[in-house]
């Protein structure tokens, strides 16, 4: 594994690696001390780990059912490496990869991946290009790609945040959110979507809550122990140029620290760690379920399959762009 650091003038510091292209630490003054604001663990085990840790999800993020595509009368059988559906492209999909660092500069770094057809069952060759840049108080995720044959693609950053550090009893339900959403996806029990339904309840961030208000308070938390949902954007919150909107955003438990999130996705899956129990953490033990949230910017889980939830298919001679900004701010 070969490690990178990003570095700029208004303190942020990022480190990462080839491997899944993983995010292992990112790191801002807050408070006159610098507060880390990622998950992460040693080098070493990000091999071994099972949550996708500060990783690149790829080449369809979020799941596909029956871990089969089917397109034009033709069928792909995929790795169903979370029975029956694929999860994150499969076992052994862009988060297990040595990325190649193609350019690297103080504050930017950009990999390349090469996903040959049949890849985890996927169709197409896919030349992937990701860059991660540091601007102003920003950390930039720009992705791009091209394919040689139909082929499904949604790619993200899996990154686990604590706005509040990364200590050993990190619970993000003291985290408040707002999410600029009107919709999102409820799922069955095995986390596939059903039908886009409005928002209610505690999926309802339209107005600023706490992550952990009113806790397993709804059918759908309960059976995912907590959220891990993906949210349909707004028109007005998907990333278009200077002075957009934030999709999302979070402040820390402390209220120290804020961070927003922009994108040109048309949803954010939120997830609130319900699964992070076991995971290695940086002191060598574990963390604790709930210790990080992530705001994954995707297309539709399940969408490849099913055009009502969009079309994810990038075709020979197009370009897949995704952008996406996770902006910091200091509030003391």
């Amino acid at each position: 594994m070969t490690p990178f650091v990003l570095e700029n003038q208004e303190g942020l510091r990022l480190r990462g690696l080839d491997f899944g292209a993983t995010l292992t630490s990112l790191t801002l003054p807050v408070g006159g001390e610098r507060r880390e604001v990622l998950l992460g663990c040693a080098d070493e085990a990000y091999a071994s780990q099972q949550v996708w840790l500060g990783a690149v999800a790829g080449r369809f993020a979020n799941r596909i059912g029956g871990a089969e595509l089917v397109r034009d009368g033709q069928r792909w059988p995929l790795d169903a490496n979370q029975p029956p559906h694929c999860l994150h492209g499969g076992r052994d999909g862009f988060h297990r990869r040595r990325w190649q660092i193609a350019e690297l500069a103080a504050d930017k770094v950009r990999l390349t991946l090469l996903s040959p057809a049949g890849d985890q069952g996927f169709p197409g060759q896919l030349q992937t290009s990701l860059e991660y840049r540091l601007e102003g108080q920003d950390l930039v995720v720009e992705f791009e790609a091209s394919t040689d044959a139909p082929t499904p693609v949604s790619l993200t950053s899996h990154a686990y945040f604590n706005l509040d550090g990364d200590g050993p009893e990190g619970d993000v339900r003291q985290h408040a959110i707002t999410l600029r959403a009107d919709q999102f996806l409820p799922t069955d029990a095995s986390g596939l979507p059903l039908a886009i339904s409005p928002v209610e309840g505690p999926f309802d961030l339209r107005s600023e809550r706490l992550i952990g208000q009113a806790w397993l308070s709804h059918p759908q938390q309960m059976q995912a122990k907590g959220y891990d949902h993906a949210y349909l954007l707004k028109e007005a919150a998907r990333l278009r140029g200077a002075g957009q909107a934030w999709a999302a955003r979070v402040r820390s438990g402390d209220r120290q620290l804020a961070m927003e999130v922009y994108t040109n996705q048309p949803s954010l899956q939120f997830y609130s760690g319900n699964w992070l129990a076991s995971t290695p953490n940086r002191a060598g033990q574990c963390y604790q379920d709930h210790a990080g949230f992530c705001l994954e910017a995707q297309q539709l889980p399940d969408s490849p399959n099913r055009p009502e939830l969009g079309d994810p298919w990038l075709l020979p001679g197009q370009r897949y762009h995704h952008q996406t900004r996770y902006r910091f701010i200091t509030t003391r």
